[in-house]
């Protein structure tokens, strides 16, 4: 349960009785549109670290809206669905580049499917890599973020 303790400090505590099935539904619906800013930016080139902090605050924060708390099981869920939404979002990513870069030659879903091969073909992987290392890390740093503006975390 989360409350004001002092201005601007918040007071953390997980909570026992959280609905996990609905926390679950709204860490899902968080992911998908963090997921759809990701590949927004991603379309035009970019890489930001609010990608980060929406992916963090979509995912936590739609699991302990819709869940009515969080359980210390709904926070290992969400580790595990950030870890994953990140990963896709970036491979949808790069899908889209491919696509557009081929011309439309190929369909996106053989351009998803084949990616690291048509990546190494175009001596594009180790960006792939590169940028996926970089998406964990601006999530990363976006929930140590959201939790020190949330302070959940003292400095």
């Amino acid at each position: 349960m989360i409350t004001l303790k002092e201005k601007n400090k918040v007071d953390f505590e997980f909570d026992k009785d959280d609905k996990m099935a609905l926390g679950i539904i709204g860490a899902f619906i968080g992911a998908v549109l963090a997921m759809g800013l990701w590949c927004l930016l991603g379309y035009f080139g970019k890489m930001a670290f609010i990608c980060g902090i929406a992916m963090c605050v979509g995912v936590i924060g739609g699991y302990y809206l819709f869940g009515n708390g969080m359980s210390i099981g709904g926070f290992v869920i969400c580790c595990v669905l950030l870890i994953a939404a990140v990963y896709f979002s970036t491979r949808i990513s790069y899908g889209l580049w491919l696509y557009n870069k081929l011309d439309g030659t190929m369909s996106f879903g053989d351009c998803y499917g084949k990616i690291i091969d048509l990546l190494e073909t175009l001596g594009e992987k180790s960006s792939f890599y590169k940028d996926l290392a970089l998406g964990y890390l601006f999530t990363i740093g976006g929930g140590f973020y959201m939790l020190f503006k949330l302070g959940i975390i003292d400095n």
